[in-house]
């Protein structure tokens, strides 16, 4: 009688059990999806998403007056500049954009230039933060911090969002009047 050690017995997991058969498209068949991917979605609330977006831009261009680290000599100069030579400036949520609360609201959205966007923001988060934090206020600060402990989902009626956006834009074009 032959002894068999452990090793050498066939587990479930060893077999060609259901966990372990490939699957159609596993092997390549038809089935897979040849056709790519989108990019941007078309329906209404990715549009009037991305329009909240296009108005944040605007409004913290206004507000801000341009990108928020250009008084600090620790951040560096400004850079990304278009063919006309000015300087890009783009819309940055100090929250997560996934976060559907913070998303239209202004107050936690800086202004911010494609260099210290794309590479002062990732390679020095802590001095970012310390900075943007110390601009902001107390007040918005507060702000912040208490969307960042929210963890509760929101339905947000983002049309309405939008109208408020357009209207905060008014005011802040008629007061550089």
């Amino acid at each position: 009688m032959k002894k068999y050690s452990t090793l050498t017995r066939r587990t479930p997991l060893k077999q060609k059990t259901a966990l372990k058969r490939k699957t159609a498209l596993k092997r390549g068949t038809s089935q897979l999806r040849r056709t790519p991917l989108r990019v941007l979605g078309q329906s209404t609330t990715a549009q009037t998403k991305r329009d909240i977006q296009a108005l944040l831009r605007e409004i913290v261009v206004l507000r801000d007056g341009g990108c928020v680290l250009r008084h600090y000599e620790k951040a560096g100069a400004c850079g990304g500049r278009r063919k006309d030579g000015e300087i890009i400036l783009q819309a940055e949520h100090l929250h997560t954009r996934g976060s559907a609360v913070s998303f239209a609201d202004s107050r936690l959205v800086v202004c911010l230039c494609v260099r210290h966007h794309i590479y002062y923001k990732p390679h020095h988060p802590d001095e970012y933060y310390q900075i943007v934090r110390a601009h902001i206020g107390e007040k918005r600060e507060i702000l912040l911090e208490a969307v960042q402990a929210d963890n509760s989902p929101h339905k947000m009626d983002w049309s309405m969002e939008k109208l408020a956006l357009e209207q905060e834009l008014k005011e802040l074009q008629v007061k550089k009047i």
